[in-house]
């Protein structure tokens, strides 16, 4: 009995070692069998059954294990992992502090409490875990990824260095390329980040994230052109498996609905862009013949979500549910028309896509640029950001809306506009409240010129990255190197979006970069009566603004090319009186565009989808 014993605990082990997981988990159970107290036995198997996600089975049995030998230190880290699995972090937190009572220098326990309190925000004390174990284990290559990831906000170039190192312990370490290709996106290195995520991708083909950065970051660097770009996201695509059809319920919608029924998938029903230029959107659509739903993939909610929420017929949180189960709630409900809401932003679903979950699909609002995906059929967009001549920019088809692709919600709140800011300063007060990634090397070139040739001129940069005081020394360094003083310089980080809004009475011109545009930040001017000059691009991403300027009849806003775009600041600048009446006018006038034309955008986005359902019909 006892050699049956000793021989069955062998073969498990050995079955465990080779990832045999199913015939060592059997195995183990025989010889709990023959003792049910077996120590080993009960502790292995609750650590295969957390390798396998069995994560409550896993608990009761490591909670046992520690039961019979309390004072096993791997006992007590695995139960944390298994804890943490559960979300019962709390609990966790307790265990891994348990391992190292027990045994003071246990690395592992010491890199765990550092990722528990780096995903709770607390960065600082999840430092000096981390160091803690690089300490007890130099080439600790997941400690010294965890590490660079804790200070990739307060010292990137300590951040950098550490990823280095991981990278050196281990050259094939997927994640610590995929983080050192964040941190250098996030100063502006956007070669080398693309670079970075590249190497993830080969090592791990199917790096959804790595892939979804790198697509991305592409948008952000001039010389890449469309082709390049759609080269890279039909890539993406083939990397992605589909679900096995016979996992999948069949179609449920009708095929001669009076009603469509509409699904709209995103991470971002709140205080997002996303959440801006829908909402009163929606309002209005829900008033027509369609039935709109929301597959909500985050759980992260505010007062926006709840206004947004009640603008759906009908709401579903998919942020739990694997790809098979979100497909298939999506048939369930007969969606006849699936939008995309996120393209390659962060949070998105676009897997769930590749299964054909509706018979027609689109994207739409959230991601100005090609999905890769051939099973979305359309990307939704307007005369101005993507003519008919560029349909091989994407693998989706175009479809034109009449006037402009989106439509802004008007702030539920009122800004007053003041008088033109420079008649009180007395010079021109520049800004750009866009996402710092989009102010890179060439637009700060084109910009320093321009405040060069303009006697006391100002430039105004607001956004959240600039509450870091490393980023502001980045930026100011780099205008400094295109001979800009840093007094002409004003810097801002992030505030409330009312304060936010107001903040535009402090600029005279808006400066778009390139070749990434203002979208959200263009309309947000616009409304607050402050023009935005922009420059010709080649992409949808590089247009937006032109199409604003242009439903505004603001086509002199627009400029050709680099020399035209420091020609037009100079030009503008020198006419305060033409700018002050800008600044007086441009809301009215904005108004009664198309831009905030709620009600007529509902009614041609109705006709939009009415168009693909139809054109569907016909083809089935």
């Amino acid at each position: 009995m006892v050699e049956t014993l000793k021989e069955t605990f062998a073969l498990a082990y050995e079955n465990h070692q080779k990832n045999n997981l199913k015939v060592a988990k059997n195995l183990y159970r025989e010889v709990l069998k023959m003792n049910s107290g077996h120590f080993e036995s009960i502790f292995l198997l609750g650590t295969l059954c957390a390798q396998s996600k069995s994560f409550e089975e896993a608990k009761q049995l490591l909670y046992k294990a520690i039961q019979i030998n309390p004072n096993f230190a791997d006992a007590h880290n695995n139960l944390g992992n298994v804890l943490k699995e559960l979300k019962e972090n709390e609990k966790a937190m307790i265990s891994y502090k348990k391992a190292i009572e027990i045994q003071p220098n246990f690395v592992p326990a010491h890199n765990n409490i550092g990722t528990l309190l780096l995903e709770s925000n607390e960065q600082e004390k999840a430092v000096s875990f981390f160091q803690k174990a690089v300490e007890l284990q130099p080439n600790f290559v997941e400690a010294l990824n965890n590490l660079g990831s804790a200070l990739e906000k307060s010292d990137p170039e300590k951040a950098i260095n550490y990823y280095e190192k991981a990278i050196q312990a281990n050259p094939n370490y997927v994640e610590a390329h995929y983080n050192f290709g964040n941190v250098l996106r996030e100063l502006g290195e956007y070669e080398k980040a693309i670079d970075c995520y590249e190497k993830a991708i080969n090592l791990k083909p199917n790096h959804i994230k790595a892939y979804n950065n790198a697509l991305f970051t592409i948008l952000h660097v001039e010389k890449y052109d469309p082709s390049f770009y759609l080269l890279k996201a039909k890539k993406f695509r083939s990397s992605l498996k589909s679900i096995n059809n016979n996992l999948l319920l069949k179609y449920q919608f009708n095929d001669k609905p009076k009603k469509l029924k509409i699904g709209f998938v995103s991470a971002d029903f709140r205080q997002h862009p996303v959440g801006y230029f829908l909402l009163d959107t929606l309002k209005y659509l829900k008033n027509k013949n369609l039935e709109i739903i929301a597959y909500s993939n985050s759980l992260e909610k505010d007062n926006l979500s709840i206004k947004l929420k009640s603008c759906f017929n009908s709401w579903h949180e998919i942020s739990n549910q694997n790809d098979e189960e979100a497909v298939n709630q999506v048939r369930k409900n007969g969606i006849h028309i699936l939008i995309d809401l996120s393209g390659h932003s962060a949070k998105n679903r676009l897997p769930i896509f590749i299964n054909k979950p509706a018979p027609v699909q689109a994207t739409w609002t959230g991601y100005l640029a090609s999905t890769g995906i051939p099973e979305i059929d359309y990307i939704i967009g307007d005369p101005y950001v993507t003519p008919q001549e560029n349909k091989n920019h994407f693998s989706e088809k175009i479809l034109c809306l009449p006037n402009i692709w989106n439509c802004f919600s008007v702030p539920e709140f009122e800004v007053k506009i003041n008088n033109l800011p420079a008649l009180k300063n007395g010079y021109i007060t520049f800004g750009c409240f866009n996402n710092l990634r989009k102010i890179n090397n060439k637009v700060i070139s084109l910009w320093s010129k321009i405040l060069r040739k303009i006697p006391k001129s100002k430039i105004f940069l607001k956004n959240k990255g600039l509450n870091n005081e490393f980023t502001k020394k980045i930026v100011i360094s780099k205008f400094k190197k295109n001979g800009i003083n840093p007094d002409s310089i004003i810097l801002e980080g992030a505030s409330p979006r009312h304060k936010l809004l107001d903040t535009y009475n402090k600029i005279d011109i808006v400066l778009d970069p390139f070749p990434y545009s203002g979208g959200t930040t263009s309309f947000e001017s616009t409304w607050m009566g402050t023009p935005t000059l922009t420059k010709k691009g080649l992409q949808f991403i590089s247009r937006c603004t032109e199409s604003i300027n242009r439903n505004l009849g603001m086509s002199d806003w627009i400029a050709n090319d680099n020399n035209d775009y420091v020609l037009k600041a100079v030009k503008f600048s020198a006419n305060l009186e033409k700018l002050s009446e800008i600044k007086m006018n441009l809301r009215k006038i904005a108004l009664k565009s198309p831009l905030f034309d709620s009600t007529l955008f509902a009614e041609q986005f109705k006709e939009a989808l009415w168009k693909m359902w139809n054109n569907f019909i016909q083809k089935k």
